[in-house]
């Protein structure tokens, strides 16, 4: 196995082909530069980026057993302490990895999040109509970027970033101009996600409302948006969404969005 730190692995692309969707955030980091790579340049491949996010594990669908111990041993070696890390992978990698953590001492870990990776090959326009328009954050709304990130931190669960965090993200996705709202009628920001490209797909992500909002229609109003402008463009929106929260599924869904994989975040039980 090796190891590359601060620098991208474009070569690993080839691997994940089989796998580009529920891969695809993988697949766009790699790029570079990325914190830590690990791979055999063949069968396995790991990637962390930060800490605020989880590290991803791929190995194909036959992956073996030994495949799977080599994995647990790296990832007991790379990545201490074990415990402030979260991994997103395939679901027969989190389950050995689970047995095998409790089994070592690592403490208890279960499956956090049962993720779904949607794709959406033609928009529908959502019946409900809504006021307002789609915009583009800048690096003027610094303040709103890291507020509205911290918020959907907290909404989501997964991972709660602090104000530090929160600034630290806001400031480089307004860099590469990622961040979009839509602002009702008043001017007010009532949805909020954010929108990648890796030249095939658009990754729809982040997607937030405040309490107060919901139920509207705001958010599937911008996701459409969104998609429509993806589609015309000649690129497929895709976006991850929780396989239990059955509100925000419906809602892909009923705007296009067919699901197409499923992944697990693991993380320990605190």
């Amino acid at each position: 196995m090796d190891t590359y730190e601060n620098q991208g692995y474009e070569q690993g692309r080839a691997l994940l082909e089989k796998d580009r969707l529920s891969y695809a955030v993988m697949y766009d980091v790699i790029g570079g530069p990325v914190k830590k790579i690990i791979t055999d340049h063949k069968r396995i491949m790991i990637a962390h980026t930060a800490m605020v996010y989880p590290t991803w594990i791929w190995a194909p669908e036959d992956v073996k057993e030994t495949e799977l111990e080599l994995i647990f041993q790296t990832v007991l070696k790379e990545f201490s302490p074990l415990c402030e890390y979260r991994f997103n992978t395939k679901y027969s990698i989190a389950e050995y990895l689970i047995r095998k953590f409790t089994e070592s001492g690592q403490g208890q870990w279960k499956i956090a999040t049962n993720i779904v990776a949607y794709e959406c090959q033609a928009a529908q326009e959502p019946v409900k109509k809504v006021d307002g328009k789609l915009e583009t954050l800048d690096i003027s709304q610094e303040e709103l970027s890291a507020r509205l990130i911290e918020e959907a931190s907290l909404a989501i669960g997964d991972r709660i970033f602090s104000r530090e965090e929160s600034l630290e993200a806001a400031r480089e996705q307004l860099k590469r101009q990622v961040l979009y709202v839509w602002r009702n009628a008043e001017g007010k920001a009532v949805s909020f996600c954010d929108r990648n490209e890796d030249g095939h797909h658009v990754k729809i992500s982040q997607c937030y409302t405040p309490e107060e909002e919901r139920g509207k229609g705001y958010a599937a109003r911008m996701i459409y948006e969104l998609c429509r402008d993806a589609l015309a463009k000649g690129q497929v929106p895709m976006l991850y969404a929780d396989a239990d929260y059955e509100s925000s599924n419906r809602c892909y869904q009923k705007i296009g969005f067919e699901a197409k994989g499923k992944i697990a975040t693991i993380g320990i039980v605190k």
